[in-house]
């Protein structure tokens, strides 16, 4: 009987581990998302960049801009440009999913003034953190 219960504890306690250990990586996930659509909905790139991996997947479609692998701050001084010359009226997310590799990502719409870009954001972990990987701006 002793055994038995032993058995149980430890099998609620790995159940109750495991809900932890997915709902603290979901958190920081919601945490990363939402400080993006914070920064998207000000036009902010330095609070935005807050978010950015070391180095980042940039595509900005209206700025003919394609990177590959281009820094968070480079990253950041575009979205800057970017935002001065597309000043925001609102951001929302349409969309959030994860990959079969465990990426996760959103697609939102940024209204500009001067009209509405699809952005589609990728976060990965790095070191045990989410971080954004890649941020595409596509004119609508």
């Amino acid at each position: 009987m002793k055994k038995f219960f032993e058995a149980g504890v430890g099998r609620w306690l790995l159940v109750v581990l495991f809900a932890f250990g997915v709902t603290q990586a979901t958190q920081a996930q919601n945490d990363v998302f939402s400080g993006a659509k914070l920064a998207l909905k000000s036009g902010n790139s330095h609070d935005l960049a807050r978010h950015f991996n070391n180095n980042i997947e940039l595509i900005v479609e209206s700025e003919n801009v394609e990177f590959d692998k281009v820094s968070n701050t480079q990253a950041e001084l575009i979205l800057k440009n970017f935002f001065q010359k597309n000043p925001v009226k609102d951001f929302n997310y349409v969309h959030q999913g994860s990959s079969p590799e465990g990426a996760q990502y959103s697609t939102g719409t940024y209204q500009a003034q001067n009209g509405k870009y699809l952005v589609y954001i990728v976060l990965k972990q790095f070191g045990g953190k989410y971080m954004i990987d890649r941020i595409d701006f596509r004119r609508e």
